[in-house]
Parts: structure tokens; sequence; C-alpha cells
């Protein structure tokens, strides 16, 4: 008898590991298969449920992403993402490696002339990169790898491919690899260590009826070329399994941060982020542009079902520096009715609201806004606010104004009259909403936070 274990084939192992239902459907709605990501949201999410705190969330946005590929359009080279050079591309035209109808042709329309696709790609300094793809002859004469002037790899005669930066990108192209992966295909792969900063330009280069070892002059015949799929481009010195990327980058990784985590459905109901104006989004977080970059987490509070006596909003910043700038907030402009709301640091102030701006607002001294921000209301005149597990202000006047009603945005205030204000610069890399938190589950709300942050190594 065979059988297939559902924790095996989440990342994870042993008879007691089994990941949490509630973290399984996490796994689905995002398309997370990483095992240091899966590892760190299970355990977050037990934790949750074991400490009496998942049952008071309304929402949670552990900003998580397994993203590898910095490439886009990964399988459509016809995309404008990618720049082509006396070739023309017909989509999705022959079967690829992984059995779909997702390979396309390149087909070399002049003679000679330089014939490739590319694409462009921040780099910094010191950092090792791989850059990989799929290659099956159609039409040339050999092939083999060219990575660099010395660098080549014959393999057998059929055609010539090459793999390499642009004059933008500075580093050594090395240890370059050829694969059969079978019915003809083949995966090549170059590493590159950066010697600067920039933007690098990666070439994918067919060379057709050409002389070895040289990529400036080529011949093409309108019909030879080659068939391409799986475009990857990723940190460190090996090629990993190849991850499709169907749009950009930064669009596959904001799919993945808009999940609630409580409940991973992508509608405006489940509460799912979603991103308006500039974000830059990656491993440790999502970080808005300062001027029209906000997340409509399209919880209003009202709607929900939190009472004006019990809230709490939470989030967790990695970004050290002093503006007015909102974190988390919404506001109607009457001071005398609910607001709720955490600027991290204006001049060295923290301001904190769940309530009557004008009855209860907090603040306390704050000279550094990285960290984790937990607001809470327990009682119409209990207003807690803690920074990094250590309880920074209480407000006992009573609150007496009722729930706001408008959905609370991320990294903006949801102002009058609908506006957007004070939109922030601060990276973040946490946020949850829900009911009050006494300060035994602030802090362990804290201790799970960090060790969920710790084990995707961007703790702060």
């Amino acid at each position: 008898m065979i059988g297939i274990s559902i924790a095996n084939s989440l990342g994870f192992t042993g008879p007691s590991v089994l990941p949490d239902a509630s973290s399984q459907a996490y796994f689905a709605a995002t398309g997370i298969t990483g095992a240091t990501q899966q590892a760190a949201i299970d355990n977050l999410v037990k934790g949750l449920k074991a400490d009496g705190l998942w049952s008071k969330m309304k929402a949670v946005y552990p900003f998580v992403t397994d993203n590898r590929n910095l490439l886009g359009y990964t399988e459509d080279f016809s995309n404008a993402a990618w720049t082509k050079e006396s070739a023309t591309i017909t989509s999705n035209s022959v079967i690829a490696p992984n059995g779909t109808t997702t390979a396309d042709t390149f087909t070399a329309t002049a003679t000679n002339a330089l014939h490739y696709l590319s694409q462009n790609v921040s780099i910094t300094t010191g950092n090792i990169i791989t850059f990989s793809c799929y290659v099956k002859n159609n039409g040339g004469n050999f092939v083999q790898l060219v990575a660099g002037a010395s660098d080549f790899i014959p393999i057998s005669p059929y055609q010539n491919f090459n793999l390499q930066t642009g004059t933008l990108a500075s580093g050594n192209i090395t240890n370059s690899t050829i694969t059969n992966v079978g019915n003809g295909w083949f995966r090549i792969t170059s590493n590159l260590t950066c010697t600067s900063t920039g933007t690098a330009s990666f070439f994918i280069v067919p060379i057709l009826n050409g002389i070895t070892g040289r990529v400036d002059a080529f011949t093409g015949d309108g019909t030879s070329g080659i068939y391409i799929w799986g475009a990857q481009l990723e940190l460190g010195s090996t090629a990993t399994t190849y991850q499709p990327i169907a749009t950009t980058q930064q669009a596959f990784i904001a799919s993945q941060f808009k999940f609630n985590l409580v409940n991973p459905v992508d509608s405006d109901a489940a509460f799912r982020l979603v991103f308006n104006g500039g974000w830059t989004h990656s491993s440790n977080g999502a970080t808005p542009n300062g001027t029209n970059g906000y997340a409509d987490t399209k919880l209003n509070p009202s709607l929900a079902s939190i009472a004006a006596s019990s809230m709490h909003i939470s989030t967790y910043l990695r970004t050290n520096n002093d503006g007015v700038y909102c974190d988390i907030g919404a506001y109607d402009g009457n001071p005398a009715n609910y607001q709720i709301s955490t600027y991290a640091r204006i001049s060295n102030i923290c301001y904190v609201d769940l309530g009557a701006q004008l009855q209860t607002r907090q603040t306390y001294a704050n000279t550094d806004s990285s960290g984790y921000y937990v607001a809470s209301r327990t009682a119409n005149n209990v207003l807690k606010a803690f920074k990094n597990n250590n309880l920074k202000a209480t407000n006992t006047n009573t609150n007496t104004a009722s729930m706001l009603s408008k959905n609370i945005f991320i990294s903006a205030n949801n102002d009058t009259a609908g506006t957007v204000t004070q939109f922030s610069t601060r990276q973040q890399a946490f946020a949850t909403i829900g009911d009050g938190l006494t300060d035994t589950e602030a802090a362990n709300l804290y201790t799970r936070v960090q060790a969920y942050q710790t084990a995707l190594s961007r703790q702060v």
C-alpha cells in the first residue's frame, strides 16, 4: 500500500507536526510552499490558539512570501517586460518541461545581427545571484552555453546559447552549467557575483549559425531559433526549483501579502488587504512610498462586531524614522468621536488612539519607530499602549464615543470624508485587528510575533 503524507507534502515531518487546519487553508490560498515560511506561519497559528488569542483576532496580516524568482512574466516572453532584439515570440506554442503548453518560440528575424531577450533587475554589491532558464533547439547548428568570453560549455551539435549581463551590471559570471532535463530540453544556469549596486540587464542570447565565441553577429533565417521557458533569477549560488511568476515579481508578493490569516479568502468580506498607490514588497515586508501608498483592510470595526470598549490594533515596523506618518488608522475628523490609530514617532512621541481623541489619546516618548506596537482597550476606562512587550502608557479616562464606522487603513489614515492622509514610509511586517487584549495576552502576542519574525530572519 502506498500512502502520501499531508505533513510531508507541506514541508513538515514527524507525526506531531501536522500543520494546523487554519495554516493549511492559508497555504492553499496564498500558494506558499517554502518550508521556512510554512513552519513560521504554522507555529504562529498554533501559538495564538494555545494562548487563547486566535478567537480574539478579526484580522492577522503576516506579510509573508516565499518568493525566490526576481524576474517577471517568466513564461510569457512576449510581454513588454522582456526586451526583444531582432526576434519574434510565439506564445504558448510548445510543450514545456512540465508538460503544459506554456513554452514560447523564439525566432531570429534578421541577418548579421544580435538576437536576444533581456529583462532588467536591481542588484546589490556583494550578492551572488543565479540566472537560469530552460531552452530547446529549433533549427540551430549546435548548443553551447556562453557566460563571459572564457566560459564555454559545449554540448551536442544543436545550437549556441548565452546567458549574460549588460553593461549596467557589474560582476563576474562563473559556474555555468547545462543540464539535460529530457525531451530535448536543457536547463542552463550561470552565477553572477555583483561588484556594484544598480540595474543589471540579464540577456538570453541564442547563437544561430554563428561563430563559436562570438556574441555580436549571427545569421537569422526567420524560421530558426529556440524554444524557451521558465526564466529565473534568484539570490544564492544554486539554481533552485523553478518558481513561475505570471505577472511581475512585485505583484506575486503582493498577492501573497494580501491574505488575512484568520480567513484566507480573496474577498473584501474576508478583510483581505487591497494595496493602493506605490509599494515595494519583499521578503522583509511591505514598504509604502509615503505619498500615495496605503492598504485598505476592508475591515469596518462597527460592522465587524468590535465593541467600543474592547478592541486592539497592532503593527510591526522595521523602519526607524520620524515624521507625521499614520501606521494604522481611521478617523472621521471629529476629535469627540472614536478614532483608531498608531503614529509610532512624531517628533519623538508615539501617539495612540482607540476611542475619542479628546478623552483618551495616549502619548509617550519614543526615539525609535521600529518595533512591535500593540494598543488595547479592555474597558471604556482602560486603554493601554505597549511596545516590544513593555507597557508604555495607560489612560483611564472614560471613552464615551461609539465605535467608528470606517475601514481601517494600514500605512495611512482613512480620514475625513473619505480622504487618505498622513502616508507612511515605514516598512510593515505584521499587523492585527481584533478584540481587546489583557496585559498577559498582549505579552503573549508579542512573544508569538517576535518568534515568527525571528523564524523569518527579519526581527527588530
